[in-house]
């Protein structure tokens, strides 16, 4: 949930890009069927630490 600014989620390998306000929240489904270690970052200015706002996602291949 975004308190202070306008956020986004963008996560480009699975075609995802929300933007959301303060207060909203968003749910997202998707199958993540690929293994890979995969970004998503915030896609919206939202302050001075907005290039921090970012991470990765491990999707692990079925045993």
């Amino acid at each position: 949930r975004a308190q202070d600014a306008t956020h986004g989620l963008a996560i480009p390998q699975y075609n995802i890009n929300l933007s959301l306000e303060p207060g909203e929240t968003e749910t997202i489904e998707f199958d993540a069927d690929v293994p890979g270690v995969f970004p998503f970052y915030c896609s919206e200015f939202c302050s001075a630490l907005h290039l921090e706002m970012l991470g990765y996602f491990l999707v692990k291949p079925q045993s």
